[in-house]
Formats: structure tokens, C-alpha cells, sequence
């Protein structure tokens, strides 16, 4: 028997390396199944993509059964984007609207999805569209994925002891259930509670999470599909997470055996190494802490993730690791793209806030036309008909301008909040450019740079270093002369240094730094007039600055401040 298994893995192994190297003209039958497709997720999930092209070729099962398949492929490997394309595709079918079951299973992965790309508005509606079905049916399993992730936004709207309630309930009935995906959905409840743990510092709690999940990740779970390694892979992270916990409890032996069984599990997953980057830096391991952050930023890459809270996270670590490390260029580097990916997500916030505005509007002007409509025929048939609908309507369009108006605020808190971040952050990389300029001669960058590029490079730390520390920007009359007479240099050359460090010209750059220092105003004299900020940052002439505001921040000076009250 023994030499049998053998036999047939060395033939699995062997299909496995041909259709890797691209020899998936046909492929097998014996690989054309749901079951493989799972076992294929994390081994090997570009074969499983290709395994279910090849079902769908065949029309091996329905439509709506392999676009939930190839959506679960995607979620477990991260691209939540296009996995929620597949789910909505099939919850669009009749035979789902017309199975509970299934269709609150397609609630339950649209809920992953959303909170996958950080939409709480979309996660919010599934969550209670899987409840109230839940409920209607008595399934417990989805009442306790529901309560769960009810629980999830309630803690992170920081109203904390709800949000534990909720998910020591939702955990409660899981474990009660015989569900056949419950030790998939305990393994995702106690990995996310553990976060929350970490996060209030309740590390004794965090241990007992981590006892659970150990309970569970070597489980039997009976009926689910097998997913090769993944059980290597929950215990490599669950180790990761205890070499963490224990290290912040000054148990140092613990934390160091943790880390060991960590190293020596499933070294050849490598997706979630960057999970043990806290552990790394807190043990003075800065070397290892850069190799597993910098190979997690290179898979983000690889699948075209660049712009994600994940890789704004990511990059944050960087820059902290290489500026503890006395490696202050390669800090002030992942600073500079961490500020980049910072207002590249305000940027696509602004396009979602504007688009979602968008359909409100449409959807509200063409409500409009059709209740207007039906009030003239009844205006012609009985004046109190009309009377009554012409009540109503206004009671709808009041409730829609109230809604509207709660929109406004909370994308605009939004706004504020992310641009507050980036000039936060942009002050950071500015005292991290400070210091490299002190730290480093001409030739710190190793060689990699031209001696012309080094001298634009010290020409413009030069530039921005004084028109910051004397605040030249204030001044309405600054002219590019005025900036090619600090930095010593021809206009051509200056134009070409802000084309290289500004990615703009000098009125840009200019207008930039006098709209930053005007939002820190905004803030800190709520007594000033929006004249007096204008005036005072070198834009005196109040549409212009109320049009440069607009342009930099989504929102006019007037408004920005609104907002700032409103989150006090």
C-alpha cells in the first residue's frame, strides 16, 4: 500500500510539473474536480485557475456552482476585487434567490469581500442582509458568521466591549454547530479576535485565543474540502503570533522556542512571513525583520497590489526598520512612497465619495420624475389623492436630503482624516530628509548614483530644507528666480530637479507647501477667518486659494473646517 501512495504521488507531482511549465493543452480528468481545485489553493493556485477554465470549457457543472468556485480560489489568495465580480455573478441566479442555503453563503463571501478592500458601508449591508435570512431560517452557522462580523464593526467604531460581546457569541454558537465549514470559520474568528487582542494589549487573553486556535487548526474537519498545507500554514502563523505575544510578556525562553518552531514549519510558505516582522524588530533581528517585510512587499507587487492599506502598512515598517537601523536614505525611500500610496488612497476615496454622490443623485432625480409623474394623474383624479402624495414626497425627499447630508459628513471626516495623515506623514519624511543631508556625504547612496544626479539631489535637500525652515513659501511674491538664486542654479536645471523630487513645477511645488502650512492653520486657529489663512500662507487672493484647496484636498477651506468641528 505503501509503495502504491507513493507510486500515484510521484504521477500527481510529475502532472503537477508538466502543467507548471505550461503543458495544459488538455488536462487530465482525474484533476477536473471542486475537490482538487481546493487541495490546489495554496500549492498551486494557477493550476487550479486552469482547472476550472477547463470545467467551465466542458460545462462540467453550472454556471453560478464554478463562478462560486473560482471566486473562493481568489479570496483565499487575496484578490477580493475580482472574487466579489464572481459572487455577485452568481447570487444574480435563480436557483440561488431560490436555495437559502446557498444564497446566505454568498451573503456570508460578499461580507469577506467588502471587508477584504475595507468597505464598511457594503460589509454593513451584507451583514444584516445574512442576519435577518439567518434568523428567518434558524440557521445558526450564518447567525454566528452574521453576529461575528457585527461584532468586527461595532469593536472597530471603537465601541470595544459590544464588539467583544458580539464575537464571543458568534464564536459560542460555531463551536455548538455542526456546520460543515466550521473549523474554517473558527480558524478566521480566533485569527481576527487575536488581532483585536493584540491590538488593547490584552496579551494573557491573546494566549488563551491562541490555545483555541491551536485546538482548532489540528482538528479533524470531517467533511470540508482539503486544502493541502493548510495546516502547516495556521500553525506557522499561529507560532508567529506566539513568539510576539510571549516577547511582549517579557518571557523571553517561550518567545525564542515559539520562534523556532516557527522557522522549522512549513519553510517553504513564505506567503505570511512578514507576520513576524513585531517579533524580529522587538529582538534586535533588523536584518531578517527587512528580508521578510521587503519579500512581502515584492508578492504585493507581483499581484498588483501597490496601492492597499496593506501595502501603506507595509511600507510604514520599512521606513521605521531602515531609519532604527541608521539607514536614514533607504527610511527617507519608503517614506517618500508611503506618503505617495497615502494620498493615492485619498485620491481613489475622493473618486469612490464622488461616484457614490453620483448615484444618490440620479437615483434621486429619477424617483423624483416618477412620484411627480404619478401625482399629476392623481391631481387629475381626486385633489386630496394628490394632496396626501404631494406629503409624502416631501417626507421622502426630506429623508433623502438627510441622508445625503450624513453622506457628505462622513465622506468629508474621511477626507480630513486622511488629509491630517498625510501631512503627518509628509512632516516625518521631511525630519528624515533633514537628517540624511546630515548624515550623508555625496557619495551615500553606494555609487548608484551619477555624480550629476547626486548634485541635483544635494541641490534640492538645499532648497527645500530652507524655504521650510524659513518659511519663504509665505511669501506671495516667491518667483522661480527667487528659488534659482537659493539653489544656486539655471532655470533649466531647477525645472528638471522638480520634475525629478516634485513630479511638478515650481509654482506647484510652491502652492503645495503654502496649501499644507494653510490646512495646519485651519486646525490650529479655528478663530481665523478663510481671508487671514489666505493671506497669511502667500495666497491672499481668496478664489484662487479656495480653487488651489479644492484641487489639493477634495474639498474648499470652508468645508475643511466644518468638518474638523464635527469630528471634535
Amino acid at each position: 500500500m505503501h509503495r502504491l501512495i507513493t507510486a500515484i504521488s510521484l504521477i500527481i507531482c510529475s502532472l503537477l510539473t508538466s502543467y507548471a511549465a505550461g503543458d495544459t493543452a488538455s488536462l487530465p480528468d482525474s484533476l477536473l474536480s471542486e475537490d482538487k481545485v481546493y487541495e490546489l489553493t495554496f500549492t498551486d493556485p494557477e493550476l487550479a485557475g486552469q482547472i476550472i477554465d477547463e470545467m467551465r470549457r466542458r460545462q462540467m457543472q453550472p454556471k453560478h456552482e464554478l463562478d462560486i468556485l473560482e471566486g473562493d480560489l481568489l479570496v483565499n489568495n487575496h484578490y477580493f476585487d475580482e472574487a466579489a465580480g464572481f459572487y455577485l455573478s452568481a447570487l444574480d441566479n435563480d436557483s440561488v434567490k431560490n436555495d437559502p442555503d446557498t444564497h446566505m453563503s454568498l451573503l456570508h463571501r460578499m461580507i469577506t469581500c467588502s471587508d477584504g478592500i475595507h468597505d464598511d458601508n457594503a460589509t454593513t449591508q451584507y451583514v444584516k442582509l445574512l442576519l435577518d435570512e439567518a434568523r428567518e431560517h434558524g440557521n445558526k452557522p450564518m447567525e454566528s458568521i452574521a453576529l461575528f462580523n457585527m461584532g468586527k464593526l461595532t469593536y472597530y467604531q471603537e465601541d470595544k466591549d459590544l464588539g467583544y460581546e458580539l464575537i464571543y457569541e458568534a464564536i459560542k454558537l460555531m463551536e455548538q454547530s455542526d456546520y460543515a465549514y466550521k473549523y474554517d470559520n473558527l480558524r478566521y474568528n480566533y485569527n481576527t479576535l487575536l488581532i483585536m487582542q493584540q491590538r488593547d494589549e490584552r496579551y494573557e487573553d491573546a494566549l488563551n485565543t491562541l490555545a483555541a486556535l491551536e485546538r482548532v487548526a489540528t482538528a479533524s474537519t470531517n467533511a470540508e474540502p482539503e486544502i493541502a498545507d493548510l495546516t502547516k500554514k495556521e500553525l506557522k502563523t499561529l507560532y508567529a503570533q506566539q513568539a510576539i505575544i510571549l516577547h511582549k510578556l517579557n518571557r523571553p525562553k517561550e518567545a525564542e522556542e515559539a520562534y523556532r518552531k516557527w522557522k522549522t514549519v512549513a519553510p517553504e510558505y513564505t506567503a505570511d512571513d512578514y507576520i513576524i516582522g513585531p517579533y524580529l524588530v522587538g529582538t534586535g533581528h533588523m536584518n531578517e525583520a527587512i528580508d521578510v517585510y521587503a519579500g512581502h512587499e515584492q508578492q504585493l507587487r507581483s499581484r498588483g497590489d501597490t496601492i492597499s492599506y496593506h501595502m501603506r502598512s507595509l511600507l510604514r515598517s520599512l521606513g521605521l526598520v531602515y531609519y532604527r537601523t541608521g539607514k536614514y536614505q533607504n527610511s527617507a525611500e519608503y517614506f517618500l512612497r508611503l506618503a505617495n500610496v497615502t494620498d493615492s488612497l485619498k485620491t481613489r476615496e475622493q473618486a469612490s465619495s464622488a461616484q457614490e454622490l453620483a448615484t444618490a443623485y440620479e437615483t434621486h432625480k429619477k424617483e423624483a420624475e416618477l412620484v411627480e409623474r404619478a401625482n399629476s394623474i392623481k391631481v387629475r383624479n381626486a385633489w386630496l389623492v394628490g394632496t396626501a402624495a404631494a406629503l409624502i414626497l416631501l417626507l421622502v425627499l426630506m429623508w433623502r436630503q438627510m441622508r445625503y447630508t450624513r453622506l457628505i459628513k462622513k465622506k468629508n471626516s474621511a477626507l480630513v482624516e486622511n488629509i491630517q495623515e498625510l501631512l503627518h506623514y509628509k512632516t516625518e519624511l521631511g525630519t528624515i530628509k533633514h537628517q540624511v543631508a546630515q548624515t550623508s556625504g555625496p557619495n551615500n547612496a553606494n555609487g548608484r548614483l551619477s555624480d550629476f544626479e547626486t548634485e541635483n539631489c544635494r541641490i534640492f535637500e538645499l532648497l527645500d530644507r530652507k524655504i521650510n525652515e524659513e518659511k519663504l513659501f509665505l511669501n506671495p511674491d516667491l518667483t522661480r528666480d527667487d528659488l534659482m538664486h537659493i539653489a544656486h542654479t539655471d532655470k533649466n536645471r531647477l525645472a528638471k530637479i522638480m520634475q525629478q523630487y516634485e513630479f511638478s513645477n515650481t509654482s506647484d511645488y510652491v502652492n503645495r507647501k503654502r496649501l499644507d502650512y494653510a490646512a495646519t492653520q485651519l486646525e490650529l486657529h479655528p478663530e481665523y477667518t478663510i481671508n487671514a489663512i489666505a493671506e497669511s500662507c502667500g495666497l491672499p487672493n481668496v478664489p484662487t486659494f479656495n480653487r488651489l484647496f479644492r484641487k489639493r484636498f477634495g474639498m474648499t477651506p470652508s468645508e475643511f473646517r466644518k468638518a474638523l468641528k464635527s469630528r471634535t
